[in-house]
């Protein structure tokens, strides 16, 4: 008799210890509210209890990429959960990311765990449960080191993107310059001392070179875009500015 006593004892304690161990396993989330610093262990998951109203809901894991952490979410209306309404992934890998409705105000269920092949990741992680106007952005998601990281490679890379594009312009300038265009221009803008060495079409005009582009605005230039307003010196029709002229056996 006092060994059916102690054996029914012994399976009280031990049901309480699990009942006891299931309800304290369960960290309560609170909607559109991040928990930093959780942990799982390879093999283990964790479970969360929040009190949520009817809509659209999205659970979002955070890990930083230190920790190469692969997990699945499980959302069930249940602790034990038997009613799954979502499941984040159905293999093996990382699947931070699930999705739900319910259509009336309920309390849900959340299991984290650890889904690696060999069950041998681990690591720290955020985790939230929020509706549609407060899922984490982009740099929201990404923990302070992630951060410093970013900003790093761009503090670097763009200085260094600054320097080609100026590099570029800088061997583009000379080519720009290179590249002229025959026009038609009067004998009068031509300087004295060259009088003797051009040929003149009816002695009206003879042919000078001018850039293709107009070094100011970059409009096209052609003989009728152009004002002649001096010795080799021409200005563009568009913008006014000033460009030089050459001979062509100069």
């Amino acid at each position: 008799m006092r060994r059916r006593q102690a054996v029914l004892m012994t399976l009280i304690i031990v049901s309480l210890f699990i009942l006891i161990k299931t309800v304290s396993a369960q960290t309560s989330l609170v909607a559109n509210i991040t928990r930093e610093d959780e942990y799982v262990w390879g093999g283990d998951s964790n479970s969360y209890v929040a009190d949520l109203e009817s809509g659209h809901w999205t659970v979002v894991v955070n890990s930083d990429s230190f920790w190469d952490l692969e997990v699945k979410i499980t959302v069930a209306t249940d602790s034990g959960y038997t009613n799954v309404i979502a499941e984040s992934g159905t293999d093996y890998g990382n699947y931070p990311r699930v999705d739900f409705e319910l259509a009336s105000d309920s309390t849900v269920y959340i299991l984290v765990s650890e889904n690696s092949v060999y069950s041998d990741t681990s690591g720290f992680y955020r985790i939230g449960v929020y509706d549609d106007a407060h899922i984490p952005g982009f740099f929201e998601s990404l923990s302070f080191f992630e951060l410093m990281m970013l900003f790093a490679i761009l503090a670097i890379m763009i200085p260094v993107f600054l320097c080609l594009i100026l590099v570029r312009r800088s061997r583009r300038a000379p080519q720009r310059m290179m590249d002229t265009i025959s026009v038609e221009a009067p004998v009068h803008v031509i300087p004295e001392r060259h009088q003797g060495s051009i040929q003149t079409h009816g002695s009206r005009t003879t042919t000078v070179r001018l850039p293709v582009e107009c070094p100011s605005c970059g409009a096209q230039i052609s003989h009728e875009s152009v004002d002649w307003t001096g010795p080799l010196e021409a200005q563009c029709g568009y913008c006014g500015a000033t460009m030089r002229a050459t001979l062509e056996n100069i």
